[in-house]
């Protein structure tokens, strides 16, 4: 586990993140009260956030500083570190971004690749009921184009 490996991982995350949320750069520099050219130097790798705009960046995402290191570093597993595990957020939030980013899903939007991820977490009845739901809506949209 080197620096320069944890560092490339903070990058990778944040760039995962932002994408995933759709906002630009700018929009997260805004939220850690940095410059966006100072963000975009984060995401590339090039430099390391300090505390207080990690802390502001992990709030911006619901995240605390804590869950959002945890998706980024490399642990051994082997070692005990004297600390919690991944906290629930953390642990959807990477379930999240590994559904939304998988490649199958290229060629849908966001929005789509949302509404598969929340469809996939319900149980049979749910999704049952989400697409009487769908079916409903779209009957009544065919009804009003009609008219």
């Amino acid at each position: 586990m080197s620096e320069k490996n944890n560092s490339r991982k903070i990058a990778e995350k944040l760039k995962e993140l932002r994408l995933a949320h759709n906002y630009t750069q700018s929009e997260v520099a805004m939220a850690g009260e940095i410059r966006q050219q100072t963000y975009s130097a984060y995401e590339a790798g090039k430099r390391m956030p300090s505390p207080i705009p990690l802390y502001k960046i992990a709030a911006f995402y619901g995240l605390s500083t804590d869950d959002l290191l945890k998706l980024c570093l490399e642990l051994d597993n082997d070692i005990y570190y004297d600390a919690l595990p991944p906290g629930a957020d953390a642990l959807e939030m990477s379930d999240y971004l590994s559904f939304i980013n998988d490649e199958k899903l290229a060629g849908l939007t966001q929005e789509q690749r949302e509404m598969l991820y929340y469809f996939s977490k319900l149980d049979a009845a749910g999704r049952r009921d989400m697409l009487d739901y769908a079916t409903h809506k779209l009957k009544r949209k065919n009804i009003n184009n009609k008219k």
